[in-house]
């Protein structure tokens, strides 16, 4: 009994966080209504609040939940014999099967990153399992020879960004993409080619 009821509360806690995920991307921390993400989730604001505490509880547990999955990644990607390939074409599932978690990196990081900020400040292991991390897998592709010497940080920042800001624009993507749909596989291949052809050794 006691193990049923904790699977159900796990449940109804990654409920919340998925359709909070989806509220937040559609309307930003500022805009987003606690009532509209106990519609979406048919739980009651109160169990939305029991979980998470606030709104802005609630939108730190959706940021870190996209932080750890993307530690996840990256962690499955440090053994592979590419690295670097494993881990952009990871990130792209990922943001291909849970298409508003870019929408929400986005609008936070327009908005000056003020939550993000503050989890890698209590979290600061969470930065250094992502950001840390994808910058290693960089510095050892340079080290192996396998990339021109480049600055570890800003080739991240540059990837994610790419990343992140395309997926976001995937609804408008046909607008500049003479009429084509913007798709994981497309995205893969573009983004190997441009990033590959600038960091590869000749």
């Amino acid at each position: 009994m006691a193990l049923r009821k904790e699977k159900e509360k796990e449940g109804s806690r990654q409920r919340i966080l998925d359709g909070a995920t989806e509220e937040f991307a559609g309307a930003g921390f500022a805009g987003a209504r606690i009532d509209r993400i106990a519609r979406r989730t048919k739980l009651n604001v109160r169990m939305i609040y029991y979980h998470f505490g606030s709104k802005k509880g609630l939108y730190r547990a959706v940021l870190q939940d996209i932080y750890e999955r993307a530690a996840q990644i990256l962690s499955e990607s440090e053994g592979r014999p590419d690295p670097t390939g494993a881990a952009i074409s990871l990130y792209v599932d990922l943001l291909a099967q849970h298409p508003h978690f870019a929408n929400v990196l986005v609008r936070e990081l327009l908005d000056g990153a003020k939550h993000l900020r503050a989890i890698f400040k209590e979290h600061p292991d969470l930065f250094e399992q992502v950001h840390m991390r994808a910058r290693s897998i960089i510095e050892a592709g340079v080290k192996n020879g396998l990339f021109e010497s480049s600055d570890p940080a800003m080739t991240v920042m540059s990837m994610t960004s790419i990343l992140c800001f395309m997926s976001a624009s995937r609804d408008v993507a046909p607008l500049f993409l003479d009429g084509r749909q913007l798709d994981a596989s497309g995205l893969k291949a573009h983004l190997f080619q441009l990033l590959f052809m600038g960091l590869n050794k000749r």
